[in-house]
């Protein structure tokens, strides 16, 4: 019998070898693709399907799954996503400080809410944005998600720049306007007056720790992010987290500690625990670049304008 010349093989081993190959070739291409803000050069599998309007099937609070499932990569959605997800899982020079925001990212703990723009007079995104965060805390559903769970608000990456300065007031406006569109009576036991030590932000009758990442920070590395993003955070996550004056110490250390190295700036004096009597943790939510005096933005979310 004569054998077979390795040649004549090819036609048969190269499609085999071709087709082993893509699901580690493909994922690759998409994500340079995303980071360089590219259309996607080929259709996803869903293309076939119907596009749905998600707020007509109050699809508006989204899982990572769903998120990677229903957006491709070439859409405003999907980029934000990614690199909302670059920042918070870098380990470049260091581990992202809030090590247990990043366990509750790895574990799928998030929920995801995409508002069009970075308008907050526009009714549709604060619709959107109060129906999401009323789904996310009824019935008990954020406590049964997740020890680390948060729900995060991702804005289209913006082509034009803006200040620390005006983030911080779009910031504001969100909460003040969130706040206006809440038909659930403030929670008794937390007082309105922001320029007190036990103030939160309330919302559908519950507490929440807030804060935003913007693109304009640049020294507080920790605040950045390439989109605008709003994260909400049930008070409860913090309890697990401090069950114990020795598990708080340690993790304060420890959060601290890599604050240090990952910042360009130190550690902000705004920092303290709830409750402090020195403490307001409105001057927690947004943070600015430096380290200056902060004042809160209101005296009351209740009030019509900013406190001067």
């Amino acid at each position: 019998m004569s054998s077979i010349a390795p040649y004549v093989l090819v036609p048969f081993i190269l499609p085999l070898f071709l087709r082993a190959l893509q699901p580690w070739v493909k994922p690759m291409l998409d994500r340079i693709i995303c980071h360089l803000g590219l259309p996607s050069s080929r259709p996803s599998r869903l293309d076939a399907k119907p596009q749905r309007d998600f707020k007509e099937q109050n699809d508006y609070l989204l899982t990572a799954r769903e998120v990677e499932e229903r957006f491709q990569f070439g859409q405003w959605q999907r980029q934000s996503y990614e690199v909302f997800l670059s920042v918070i899982l870098s380990e470049d020079p260091v581990a992202f400080p809030c090590i247990y925001a990043t366990k509750g990212f790895k574990a799928k703990q998030q929920r995801y809410v995409f508002l069009h723009s970075e308008d907050m007079h526009d009714k549709e995104n604060i619709r959107l944005l109060a129906a999401a965060l009323r789904t996310y805390l009824s019935n008990n559903s954020a406590s049964r998600i997740g020890p680390n769970t948060s729900l995060v608000v991702l804005f289209p990456i913006s082509g034009t720049p803006r200040s620390v300065k005006e983030y911080h007031d779009t910031y504001w406006e969100c909460l003040k306007r969130l706040h206006q569109m809440d038909g659930t009576p403030w929670p008794s036991h937390i007082p309105v007056d922001m320029n007190t030590p036990l103030w939160r932000f309330c919302f559908a009758g519950e507490a929440l720790f807030s804060l935003a990442l913007t693109p304009a920070h640049e020294k507080r590395r920790t605040r950045y992010a390439p989109c605008f993003s709003i994260v909400f955070q049930p008070p409860f996550v913090f309890d697990i987290l401090f069950a114990t004056e020795q598990k708080r110490a340690s993790a304060l250390a420890k959060v601290r500690s890599l604050l240090g190295r990952y910042d360009q700036v130190p550690v902000s004096p705004e920092l303290k625990n709830y409750g402090d009597v020195t403490g307001r943790e409105c001057k927690q939510y947004f943070l600015m670049d430096d380290n200056d005096k902060m004042e809160c933005p209101f005296t009351s979310l209740y009030e019509q304008g900013p406190a001067h």
